[in-house]
């Protein structure tokens, strides 16, 4: 027959074991909800598209305004150069618009590249160009 005292250390034990692990998983839970809301607060918003299109009040026409990228350090060599946030469909009216300012219309998209350790690198410079044919799509 089983003693009193060796049922009550065996309760005991049962609902210190549930203790310490429903007090873990609070605190776990506590620290994850830590971790997530400052992964939101440091999370890097993309930049806006730096190629813009404005309203000139005194030529009263459209103006393609290009505004320094946030890769301008990193792709130098490369001129005008499009925040990876521009759209295809941005960079081609932008060109448009260059164009009809008699302006130079080149830019370029940076080509990135992830190295295994973990650093992007800029390999090239892409330039969306719009291609029309007679074919059906």
């Amino acid at each position: 027959m089983i003693s009193v005292s060796k049922l009550a250390a065996t309760a005991i034990a049962v609902v210190g074991g549930a203790a310490l692990l429903i007090g873990g998983a609070a605190v776990g839970h506590a620290v994850a909800l830590h971790e997530q809301r400052a992964t939101e607060v440091t999370a890097a918003e993309p930049a806006p598209c730096n190629l813009r299109i404005t309203w000139d009040r005194g030529s009263q026409e459209y103006l393609a305004v290009y505004e320094d990228s946030t890769w301008v350090s990193k792709t130098g060599d490369y001129g005008r150069t499009a925040n990876l946030s521009c759209t295809d469909d941005e960079i081609l009216a932008w060109q448009h618009q260059r164009r009809e300012n008699n302006l130079d219309p080149e830019v370029c998209r940076p080509v990135l590249r992830a190295e295994v350790t973990g650093i992007v690198r800029s390999i090239g410079c892409a330039v969306p160009t719009l291609v029309a044919t007679d074919e059906p799509r």
